[in-house]
């Protein structure tokens, strides 16, 4: 990750240990992001909003929803920088 500040960095690694390996989430892990200065109102609101996308991309991908034109060749997983 570039030039992405170190919080900003921790966060996104928790985002995709929720998204890939929640069940192997530690009181460390969550001790981690909180030496960032994040509350555990934060860390309810980031596992929330991946929770969320995760639940809807389920539901995309169960009914074969198609991406948006626009969209669609995009390569989701690199970095644009």
């Amino acid at each position: 990750m570039a030039d992405i500040d170190e919080a900003t960095k921790a966060i996104l690694e928790f985002a995709i240990k929720v998204t890939k390996a929640a069940p192997t989430i530690t009181p460390a892990d969550l001790e981690h992001l909180r030496s960032y200065g994040l509350t555990d109102e934060a860390l309810f609101a980031i596992v929330e909003v991946v929770g969320f996308f995760c639940y809807v991309n389920r539901i995309a991908d169960a009914f074969g929803i198609e991406l948006d034109d626009f969209l669609k060749g995009r390569d989701f997983n690199e970095s644009n920088g």
